[in-house]
């Protein structure tokens, strides 16, 4: 294991200390009295993707004040010191999952639903099984990295799986363990994958990965085995509606649900406006097309501004935005456009957008909406 050092400490008051701690995932940030810690959070380092281009990401993690110093505003400080170290150490967003009301003081807003797919038992169990599928051995590990990454590789939200990734943490929520197993081809090559809770009160898969309807048939016919097994009448998938394999589950009969949470569950924001633009510039110019590339859009929010546009055919960071559209954004409002968990148009009639209608309509066509979709193995 990894030495952790203290690379920060700061008296708040006569008998606390605020201890900044590097670890082997990224950083603790605690509130310290008598050499106990009695308020922390962790920060978990990810490469998390906006459409195929990763960003340098701080997952906010384990946010808690021990019972008997709560209400004396030591969360807050120490939200407030990370944010400030995620400034110093050049993170370009942060991500975390939250309750209602709390995290927006911070600055981060909604920025993705929470989305399953349910089918009944008695439709599952029309799927075929097509492939052999066994439990995960630690030897597979590599090849359910490649296809996790191949089959997110523009999805944003996503995480980049890199060495680091500590395969399935958890489940389809924080505290259920998953059981992994993994489908076979003819030469017993590993080509897809599933995921699922391992409780007895639900029948719920938190990952799929793979591709062609084999290998979906043969996922699909073993959730609906183990929901035979646990005596349930449906079965459900915690995944994007636009995903090959929710596609697939059309022909057994299936509904799906997506929940829009308020100023609580997946939220984000924005820590450096500058090397975040700069870092999605990529699938900017992909989505760029022929727009008139004589134009420009100078971005300008409470934590930072920033200009592109386009110089010798490179889209680009301007030195200034003189001459470029002007687009005045609240700096939580511009992680729900990045995200496409919301429209330039919507976030204008909100009053937190204002831009002219030339503006407007490059935004539109910069940040479309999208299905965002964080995996729940990625959310610790």
């Amino acid at each position: 294991m990894a030495e952790e050092t203290v690379a920060r400490s700061e008296p708040i008051d006569a008998d606390k200390t605020l201890n900044e701690i590097k670890t082997a995932e990224g950083w603790r940030v605690e509130i310290v009295k008598d050499d106990r810690s009695i308020s922390r959070l962790w920060i978990i380092d990810r490469q998390m993707r906006i459409g195929s281009c990763p960003v340098y990401t701080g997952g906010i993690a384990g946010v808690g004040t021990d019972e008997e110093y709560r209400n004396q505003g030591l969360s807050r400080r120490v939200m407030q010191a990370s944010l400030a170290l995620m400034q110093r150490e050049s993170y370009d967003a942060s991500i975390l999952f939250g309750i209602e009301d709390f995290y927006h003081k911070f600055g981060f807003a909604t920025c993705m639903p929470e989305r399953r797919l349910y089918l009944r038992t008695r439709d599952a169990e029309r799927a075929q099984k097509h492939l052999r599928i066994r439990a995960m051995r630690p030897a597979d590990l590599a090849a359910i990295k490649r296809i996790y990454n191949r089959d997110n590789a523009a999805r944003t939200a996503s995480v980049v799986r890199d060495r680091t990734w500590k395969p399935f943490a958890m489940g389809s929520f924080f505290g259920i363990e998953a059981r992994i197993q993994v489908v076979l081809d003819d030469k017993d090559r590993v080509v897809g994958y599933l995921a699922y809770d391992e409780v007895s009160r639900h029948c719920r898969a938190a990952e799929v990965g793979g591709r062609g309807d084999e290998v979906f048939s043969t996922i699909l016919h073993c959730m609906a085995r183990r929901a035979v097994d646990l005596r349930k009448e449906q079965l459900s998938f915690s995944l994007p509606v636009d995903h090959p394999f929710a596609r697939f589950c059309r022909q057994y009969g299936c509904r799906d649900s997506t929940h829009f949470d308020r100023n609580a569950g997946p939220m984000g924001r924005l820590i450096a406006v500058d090397s975040f633009l700069v870092k999605i510039l990529p699938v900017l110019v992909e989505r760029w097309g022929t727009a008139d590339r004589a134009l420009g859009l100078g971005f300008k929010t409470a934590i930072g501004s920033c200009a592109i546009g386009w110089h010798r055919e490179r889209l680009q960071r301007l030195d200034t935005s003189h001459g470029a559209l002007s687009v005045r954004v609240d700096q939580d409002a511009l992680i729900q456009l990045a995200m496409g968990y919301l429209t330039a148009g919507d976030l204008k009639a909100q009053d937190k957008l204002r831009a002219s209608s030339g503006a407007l309509a490059l935004l539109e066509q910069l940040f479309p909406q999208q299905t965002a979709h964080m995996w729940w193995a990625d959310r610790i």
